[in-house]
């Protein structure tokens, strides 16, 4: 487990690449934007992303399509898609990138928008129930689930992002993905991560980063709801990216 922790840089914060983490199977990047400054318009050829927008507000184009944008939104662009965004006046802006299909930082280097992959807003479907691809799985207590960008509900081949909120006593058990990273990002309240050395204290703005096949899981502080942003890298659905828990392996 790799922890970051969120900077106020007014810019561009990496948290994962090649060049951090070699081994990385996606990119993570925050970027911060003053209210009124504008993203020209652009693609990235050679990586899919989503975008989330974890505060302010702002219009996201895409291919002829405008979305306005609230905290806890975002957009899904597959490869080449043309996209721009423009912050509302007076309201600073930081969203959370996470980049499919690379590692190389050099591949979200915006080009010229000469290509046309689709966008789309991302959905917000609830994960409820037994036939749901966690309450079927198991494993978790007092925990809920959206699924935001998937193979299913948007079509990525290689990210996911999702939102958990855990409830007072909610926690996750010691699990693992054999196919893919995790990145776990806590908005509001506070737990701990667990792992099989113990417990690591993650607050608001601490990032969590699992390397496929390690074993984690999370606790929410007695009384207290946690809210956070989470996904996997290298797969494009909870299926693709493996799901075992630890009480299965003794």
């Amino acid at each position: 487990m790799i922890r970051r922790t969120l900077e106020r840089t007014g810019g561009v914060q990496w948290l994962v690449n090649r060049e951090l983490i070699p081994e990385a199977l996606g990119m993570l990047m925050i970027q911060e934007l003053s209210g009124g400054s504008v993203l020209p318009e652009h693609s990235l050829p050679g990586a899919e992303s989503v975008t989330f927008l974890l505060s302010g507000k702002g219009d996201w184009r895409a291919n002829g399509h405008t979305w306005r944008l609230t905290p806890g939104e975002g957009v899904f662009n597959s490869p080449g898609t043309r996209r721009a965004f423009e912050t509302e006046h007076g309201q600073d802006t930081m969203l959370l990138v996470v980049y499919g299909g690379t590692n190389d930082p050099r591949d979200a280097k915006p080009h010229e928008a000469h290509s046309a992959g689709s966008g789309c807003r991302i959905s917000r479907t609830a994960d409820q129930g037994s036939h749901s691809p966690l309450g079927e799985a198991g494993g978790f207590i007092d925990m809920g689930v959206h699924w935001l960008a998937t193979s299913q509900t948007v079509g990525t081949r290689s990210v996911v992002v999702a939102t958990s909120t855990f409830t007072p006593g909610g926690s996750h058990q010691l699990h693992r993905h054999p196919n893919a990273d995790e990145f776990f990002l806590v908005l509001q309240g506070g737990g701990e991560h667990l792992t099989k050395d113990g417990p690591v204290r993650l607050n608001p703005g601490d990032l969590a980063y699992i390397p496929a096949g390690e074993w984690h899981g999370f606790q929410t502080d007695p009384g207290v709801t946690t809210r956070t942003v989470y996904g996997y890298l290298g797969a494009g659905s909870l299926a693709q990216a493996g799901y075992e828990l630890l009480e299965e392996e003794t």
